[in-house]
């Protein structure tokens, strides 16, 4: 019989059933705690109306990508004001964040560029350097001392780029950044840091982990995306003029993408009006994240080093963790259940994002039903 890809399409599926790691779609039920919509902005009217206004003036699309046809005067505009917003002399936005790191990684990762990333970053940082043609090193999660030591074994003069993330999406901690900028400094390497999920929940009117530590004239690259605190989509880089037009030229996920709608980069600047406006909303975020940490931690479970919106619950095997997120679910409540190779082996978990539209009885609730299934085992 001839080869059939089919079957073996089949078998691969029939193995990440076994393994616990077969994936599917699923729209969340209850009170939902998976989502990004930190600050509780995706429904939010304004933001919504200034989107709506903008595509019934633009159009629905930008019909091509921005070097050619797809450059809609918008994008300047709100580029510019976005840079001045973040302090830096350019901006250049991308249709997400994933195609910005991988973008921005692959078109700096050439034959002479060694990249230094935390064993935790993000996937989109790591496809970016498979795409690109650099030597990678991969230092233990926030640990400054075991980057220094791979900074250490490199020429002194070839180019290094460390690209962190200021939160971790899967783990709630924050990066110690001052001590990679001093490294950065001492060791002549450009430093990258993806803000996506500090954006709007920490820093001065939400400006993010780098603007809370002072470190804007030290970080030479950052990320922004607009589709998790800001409740819209899309992202934007920010850094020296040099270096945006470098990534115009260079950056494959920019010159090959159709460029997003002119309706949602309206939607991306009046997303950081509002949330620069309501302080409240990030207020609340964190402390109620703060209170129903200290809660779950009294109770004996493991939250890692979380200090941010973002709260993992360790659980250890897949099977642990799916079976509580079925008892949660049965209680009213979505809550996503995180496999490897998301998350390193042996550590599955769920991971709790509180938002600013969550009331606190809801995250009592949740509180006391985690409590209960767990001292229940």
């Amino acid at each position: 019989m001839p080869y059939s890809f089919e079957n073996a399409i089949a078998d691969k599926l029939a193995e990440k059933h076994k393994q616990g790691l077969l994936r599917s779609l699923c729209q969340p039920s209850g009170i939902d705690f998976s989502s990004n919509d930190y600050l509780g902005l995706a429904n939010h009217f304004e933001i919504a109306k200034a989107a709506a206004d903008a595509y019934i003036k633009y159009g629905a699309g930008s019909k091509g990508s921005r070097l050619l046809g797809g450059n809609h005067k918008i994008f300047e505009e709100t580029e510019k004001w976005l840079a001045n917003w973040k302090g830096t002399e350019a901006a250049l936005i991308f249709n997400n964040g994933y195609s910005a790191n991988v973008g921005v990684i692959s078109s700096l990762c050439d034959s002479k560029t060694h990249l230094f990333c935390d064993r935790l970053d993000h996937a989109s940082m790591l496809d970016g350097y498979a795409i690109g043609d650099g030597k990678l090193h991969r230092f233990k999660h926030n640990n400054p001392a075991d980057l220094e030591k791979a900074l250490k074994e490199v020429e002194p003069d070839s180019f290094k780029l460390i690209a962190v993330e200021a939160v971790y999406s899967m783990e709630g901690d924050i990066a110690p950044l001052k001590d990679y900028a001093d490294l950065a400094e001492k060791y002549g390497a450009m430093l990258y840091v993806d803000e996506a999920h500090s954006d709007g929940i920490l820093g001065p009117e939400g400006k993010g982990l780098v603007a809370q530590l002072g470190l804007e004239s030290k970080v030479h690259l950052s990320l922004t995306t607009f589709g998790k605190a800001y409740g819209t989509m899309g992202a934007c880089v920010f850094g020296s003029k040099l270096l945006i037009d470098y990534f115009i030229s260079s950056a494959r996920s920019f010159i090959y993408s159709t460029a997003i709608s002119p309706g949602m980069v309206v939607a991306m600047q009046k997303a950081v009006e509002v949330s620069m406006r309501d302080g409240f909303r990030r207020d609340s975020v964190l402390k109620m994240s703060a209170d129903f940490r200290q809660k779950i931690k009294e109770a004996g479970m493991d939250c890692l080093q979380s200090e941010t919106q973002i709260v993992p619950i360790v659980l250890g095997t897949v099977e642990k963790a799916q079976k509580c997120k079925d008892f949660l679910l049965e209680k009213g409540f979505y809550v996503p259940c995180i496999r490897p190779p998301t998350v390193p082996n042996g550590t599955a978990r769920l991971r709790i994002n509180i938002s600013a539209s969550h009331k606190t009885s809801e995250i009592q609730a949740l509180a006391e039903a985690l409590i209960f299934y767990i001292q229940s085992l």
